[in-house]
């Protein structure tokens, strides 16, 4: 198969991404998380995949009931287990050490040696070092099962803010490392991602799809960037989003205008390469995804049934989460 791969790539003279392997997920996963080599996915059935993007070996870790998601930091593995109320240690496939919780985990992301771990029942933020010792944890206002960064920098998304027309809290995002918050002078409904570029931060609220920079004591609507949108990124100086409703949407830091390309194809993800060359969306409509270099198609790849999540843990890998397929397809860059 690889022979094949690289009789392929000789016959084009200019570069091109090609799936290179597959991997059989179970039913009902939904996000990749990364770790050092490792993309790790946890599955409804009760199986945590943990598959090293370079030699493209799995691992299938089946000791958690309902496994949430997982983090590796170059020696154990950590996994959450939402049945158990656990974090799980994890090395040579064996459980070294578990952490009991009082609140069912959904989320965790290794962030400059701290796992974070989001919570439900009660809603819970916990921060976590390697020895499975709690160092904080804090009661959240509301229900916010996102965990977003910029740089060490975390923020959690306090997106369930608004409900039956009422604000639940005045306010958008934790700053648990600074034990501050950035409160909701707007009216900011189900704010669900941000990013930073020059000291500034920007966020995006998810249903209606608006773009708001955050001012002292000002936040206003820069950009719309159509509706249901999931996330934004930094992109050769653009901010970048992706609306399921439609389109790939582009706002330009320098002079304030706002484009879009793919307007008629719902996008459920995006991802930038971490050489900030390419973006990479994916359609779970049409079982697409782009590969854009600027605001140009590049190159469209089939995708298997229902891609729901896009990661591109380097310049030359890209991971993509089939959903209804139940399948992980790696792609590869090729000169």
């Amino acid at each position: 198969m690889v022979l094949s791969i690289f009789l392929a790539a000789s016959l084009f003279s200019e570069s091109i991404f090609l799936e290179v392997n597959n991997f059989n997920i179970g039913e009902r996963a939904f996000h990749i998380d990364l770790g050092k080599n490792y993309a790790i996915i946890a599955d409804y059935q009760g199986t945590a995949h943990f598959i090293d993007i370079f030699t493209l070996e799995k691992i299938e870790f089946t000791q958690a009931i309902l496994p949430m998601g997982g983090a590796f930091d170059g020696e154990f593995f950590y996994v959450i287990d939402n049945y158990n109320k656990e974090l799980l240690k994890i090395k040579n496939n064996k459980v070294m050490q578990k952490l009991i919780l009082d609140s069912k985990p959904v989320n965790i992301k290794l962030i400059n040696n701290e796992l974070y771990i989001l919570g439900t029942n009660p809603f819970k933020l916990y921060i976590v070092d390697y020895n499975l010792f709690i160092k904080k944890s804090m009661v959240l206002p509301v229900h916010s099962p996102l965990i977003r960064n910029i740089g060490n920098q975390v923020f959690i998304p306090l997106f369930d803010n608004f409900q039956n027309n009422v604000f639940l809290t005045d306010l958008l995002f934790l700053i648990p490392n600074n034990d501050t918050y950035i409160v909701n002078y707007n009216h900011i409904e189900h704010p669900i991602d941000i990013v930073g570029s020059n000291g500034i931060i920007y966020m995006v609220s998810y249903y209606n799809g608006n773009l708001y920079r955050n001012d002292f004591r000002k936040q206003p609507k820069i950009a719309q960037f159509g509706r249901y949108t999931t996330n934004i990124e930094i992109y050769k100086n653009n901010i970048v989003g992706n609306s399921l409703m439609g389109g790939v949407y582009y706002y330009d830091l320098s002079s304030g205008e706002t484009n879009v390309i793919l307007d008629d194809v719902p996008i459920s993800d995006i991802s930038v390469s971490p050489n900030g060359q390419y973006l990479f969306a994916i359609s779970h409509i049409e079982n697409k995804l782009f590969v854009i270099e600027g605001t140009n198609v590049y190159q469209t790849i089939d995708t298997y049934n229902y891609p729901i999540d896009v990661e591109s843990p380097t310049d030359n890998v890209v991971l993509v989460l089939c959903t209804d397929s139940s399948k992980l397809q790696v792609i590869r860059y090729f000169e």
